[in-house]
């Protein structure tokens, strides 16, 4: 009798205890239910920080307004602003352990209540009033977003002529669509006092300024966006006399209207390679880009990119937030090597947020080489088609075309030289020409 009892409670002790993977189980419960908890209560103290931020934010910018409204009308204005005056531009102040960065901006309003500088008849005084904005920024762990706030002060009595012109800068991307708050830099130290100011476009990607001082050529404009090209007018010197876009003029009641393109830069990287695939380190090469900023002396275009870059131990080419553009690539001839093949074809089409690879293959310099690009009406690459080239040497040599569409002739004799490209589908396409030193062929095909 009592062994069938102590047999029962020593089943009955085996029921009532916690296997150690309940243990487990449980505290692996309460340790996410604590870390929950905890994420919690942190993104709680961080949304009531940012909310404090934003009321100080707020109180400070309607301090500076208010502290512009009680100036004397002439001294609402920036230091070094088109509209002069005695606020600061930029200014850091700390509000409750907080660094705020404050920014104010000052012009003029040309009403259309009187007409404006764009109406037929012009406004001939554009100053109409002035309109002050405050916007505060701070660092912030969410969107961070800034305060921004504006007023119009008006002067006492009837609108009186300041002199002057209306500025007009309109900022677009590569597609002609407006480039919304954009940094537009303003500088001129050929008018009292010197201006020296940063504005933002506006929606309409537009920067409008009544009452410029009227000045020749002087005016200089930057534009620039995070993450985007940058745009500038040009000083008129030696090197760039004929500049495309000169520092801006400002005509006493005339408006002045300049237009500049920027857009998302894009990243290129140029892998450089000998004929056999193996990288080549520390190598020299030549890019250049279409864009122009003006012409020299000798009437040659000024190029806007224009630089020797040189390949890492990988033979990597490395250009990052580059502007968007066709580039050509070059090999100078004292590396001893020529370009055997460019996979995509120069140029080389960059366009905004791309990330490209070019493969550049290279082999030792000839005296006299050729490369022949095949594409056809649509500007695509032909491959697989048969190039042959024969000269008057007796030299004579076909090559089928890769995806790259090019072909390599080396080494080649100065002559004149037949080229005959061919292929299934196209006409047949042949021209004549003298080969000296390392040449280009470009060659369309045609379909029938």
């Amino acid at each position: 009798m009592q062994a069938i009892t102590l047999g029962k409670r020593q089943r009955n002790n085996r029921h009532n205890g916690f296997s150690l993977i309940e243990i487990l189980f449980v505290i692996f419960i309460l340790a996410a239910s604590t870390l929950a908890l905890y994420s919690l209560f942190n993104m709680s103290l961080k949304m009531l920080w940012e909310n404090k931020a934003r009321v100080g934010a707020t109180q400070l910018a309607n301090e500076k307004l208010e502290i512009a409204r009680n100036l004397p009308y002439n001294s609402v204005g920036t230091i070094g602003g088109t509209v002069a005056g005695t606020i600061p531009e930029d200014e850091t102040v700390a509000r409750n352990g907080i660094d705020y960065n404050v920014y104010t901006n000052v012009v003029y309003v040309d009403d259309e209540f009187d007409g404006t500088w764009a109406s037929q008849p012009v406004d001939s005084l554009s100053n109409d009033y002035k309109r002050v904005l405050v916007r505060v920024s701070w660092h912030s762990n969410f969107s961070g977003s800034p305060v921004k706030f504006y007023s119009d002060v008006a002067p006492k009595g009837v609108e009186t002529t300041l002199g002057g012109g209306t500025l007009v800068l309109t900022i677009f991307n590569m597609n002609g669509l407006p480039v919304s708050d954009a940094n537009v830099h303003i500088y001129s130290d050929d008018v009292a006092p010197i201006v020296d100011m940063n504005t933002f476009t506006n929606a309409q990607g537009q920067v409008i300024l009544p009452g410029v001082k009227a000045a020749n050529e002087a005016y200089e404009i930057t534009i620039t966006k995070s993450g985007y090209s940058s745009s500038q007018t040009y000083d008129t010197t030696v090197a760039l006399p004929a500049p495309d876009k000169p520092h801006l003029t400002i005509f006493e009641g005339q408006a002045t209207s300049a237009s500049f393109s920027i857009d998302q830069t894009a990243d290129m990287f140029i892998y450089v390679k000998d004929i056999n695939g193996l990288p080549l380190g520390n190598f020299t090469v030549h890019v250049q880009g279409q864009k122009r900023i003006g012409l020299d002396g000798n009437d040659q275009p000024v190029l806007k990119f224009n630089e020797d870059k040189i390949s890492n131990a990988s033979g990597v080419i490395n250009m990052s937030d580059i502007e968007w553009d066709n580039y050509e690539i070059t090999v100078v001839a004292a590396t001893g090597y020529d370009i055997n093949e460019i996979d995509p074809p120069a140029p080389v089409a960059l366009m905004p947020l791309d990330s490209l690879g070019v493969n550049l293959k290279l082999e030792p310099t000839a005296a006299h080489s050729l490369i022949v690009t095949v594409k056809d009406v649509e500007d695509a690459t032909v491959e697989g088609a048969s190039v042959r080239v024969t000269n008057s040497q007796g030299y004579d040599k076909t090559i089928i075309t890769g995806s790259a569409g090019q072909t390599f002739f080396t080494p080649l004799s100065n002559a004149t030289t037949t080229v005959a490209v061919t292929k299934s589908g196209y006409e047949d396409y042949s021209n004549e020409i003298q080969v000296s030193g390392y040449s280009y062929e470009p060659v369309i095909m045609v379909v029938p």
